[in-house]
């Protein structure tokens, strides 16, 4: 059963799980690094984006390199205006806005279902294509989400390096006071991390109901999916995302494949009750004095 060729089949469908996770998380750790919000609504935005991804690909046609982007672009325009009535009165209360962020969760969900109804409904793939890697087969589907993936990760570390509104959004992550007193305009900067913060969200909501299904729940398994991999990585740390969302996607292929849905959610919450009992500030987040 577990030949090299099983094997592989395993790693390259866990590494395109990695791809979708990373791009959820990334959003939930950015609200909380620079914020400290407890974005609990997280997986509503990502569902808002399958929706809109349904529409512009598979309703109206346009293309999948233009209708992906665009379809998170809307959602996180759309999200601007949450932000300005919503959650700009919890910036900087995380315990507050764990309960005000979930009603809104609740809200924007079944506010789904009177619009759309609890039907499932399927977001077409890109290409129905298969790859022949020697003995692996891989849908050139995941690839296309690897690819998007890696760009919209690629865009979001030069962002934050180069670009003077990343290193302000570096700043106030670090401490909003000093940033405020150099000059940073938090205002401003809250709101330019909260729309990329959600515009990841709805991009990988898009991928997401692609690889499963749509409806007006499918944001609950991603929320539960942000908020694992960013409590294995570490809250607020860029990097404790990328190493859990690729540990969380290898261990849910394996898992899945021989163990079923069952014994991979099992031993991914369990993973994270142990963490937080040894290691609360996870794996590579910082120990809080």
């Amino acid at each position: 059963m577990f030949t090299p060729a099983v094997l592989g089949q395993i790693f390259v469908d866990g590494l395109g799980l990695s791809a979708i996770y990373v791009l959820i998380a990334l959003g939930f750790t950015l609200l909380f690094g620079i914020m400290r919000v407890v974005n609990f609504a997280h997986g509503a935005f990502a569902m808002l984006g399958g929706y809109t991804l349904y529409y512009f690909y598979g309703g109206f046609g346009l293309p999948y390199l233009v209708a992906a982007p665009l379809a998170a672009l809307v959602v996180a325009c759309v999200g601007l205006i949450f932000e300005r009535v919503v959650y700009r009165f919890f910036y900087q209360r995380m315990f507050q806005s764990m309960i005000g962020l979930l009603g809104l969760d609740m809200a924007i969900m079944y506010m789904a279902v009177i619009v759309w109804n609890a039907q499932e409904r399927s977001v077409p793939p890109s290409t129905d294509a298969l790859l022949q890697l020697g003995a692996l087969v891989v849908p050139e589907q995941k690839l296309v989400i690897a690819a998007i993936a890696a760009v919209a990760l690629l865009a979001f570390y030069l962002f934050t390096h180069y670009s003077r509104y990343g290193l302000a959004m570096r700043a106030a992550a670090q401490d909003v006071a000093i940033a405020e007193a150099q000059g940073v305009n938090s205002t401003a900067i809250y709101r330019l991390a909260f729309f990329i913060a959600i515009f990841m969200a709805a991009l990988a909501g898009g991928f997401y109901a692609q690889t499963y299904a749509l409806s007006p729940f499918v944001g609950e398994p991603q929320l539960m999916i942000a908020f694992v991999v960013v409590i294995l990585g570490g809250m607020g740390s860029i990097p404790g995302v990328a190493l859990g969302s690729l540990l969380l996607g290898l261990a849910n292929s394996f898992l899945g494949t021989f163990y079923g849905s069952a014994a991979s959610i099992f031993v991914s919450f369990g993973a994270v009750i142990v963490l937080l009992v040894f290691r609360p500030w996870g794996l590579l987040g910082t120990k809080e004095a």
